[in-house]
């Protein structure tokens, strides 16, 4: 058997291997040494945008144990960068969708709650818009961008203030100053001094 084994190199070393695998350990990892100390995110902020420095600093822990030098890194960063962007603007649109179906929604449920009606209430809730757009500027514009104005609530409230509107003639303010003398006689007892 001892001369089994000294015949059989396969479990000894050879001196080639010895000096293959000390060159390997002397020599530093190339990687390892392109591995910078911190890395620089600046051209990825946008002009007005902080650099949010807890998030830069944990990012940067994962990119150092990865191995990535500052290129590699700076590819990861525009590559995950335009995929953020991709999915907000797929979650945006997806958003828009979602909003103007349940708009439409309401605007059908309206039209089928109002039946024969929904013709006059609109117009009547279009003169109580109209009214009310006097004291509340760009009312219109917020029922059209939140879709409120579909609404039938919105719709039986607006026609109501239109119904309201137009039973007033504005007779009860044509007295002008018989009002006060009015107010005057109700409260000619009254000394008003002492207030």
């Amino acid at each position: 058997m001892p001369e089994e084994m000294a015949n059989d190199n396969t479990n000894t070393p050879n001196t080639e291997d010895i000096e293959s695998t000390q060159e390997t350990e002397q020599q530093p990892d190339v990687a390892e040494s392109s591995v910078p100390e911190s890395y620089d995110f600046a051209e990825f902020c946008v002009d007005g945008v902080e650099l949010d420095e807890e998030r830069a600093q944990q990012y940067s822990e994962v990119l150092k144990e990865a191995g990535m030098s500052q290129e590699q890194a700076n590819a990861v960063t525009k590559y995950g960068l335009a995929y953020a962007q991709e999915v907000a603007q797929e979650v945006a649109t997806q958003y828009e969708q979602t909003q103007a179906q349940e708009i439409k929604g309401w605007a059908d449920e309206a039209r089928t709650e109002l039946g024969g009606q929904f013709d006059a209430t609109v117009a009547q809730a279009a003169i109580g818009v109209t009214y009310m757009e006097k004291n509340v500027p760009q009312l219109r514009e917020m029922l059209d961008a939140t879709g409120f104005g579909n609404r039938v609530e919105a719709i039986r409230l607006f026609a109501q203030i239109g119904q309201m509107v137009a039973e007033d003639d504005g007779r009860a303010n044509r007295g002008g100053a018989s009002n006060t003398s009015d107010v005057a006689g109700f409260y000619k007892n009254t000394d008003f001094s002492v207030y």
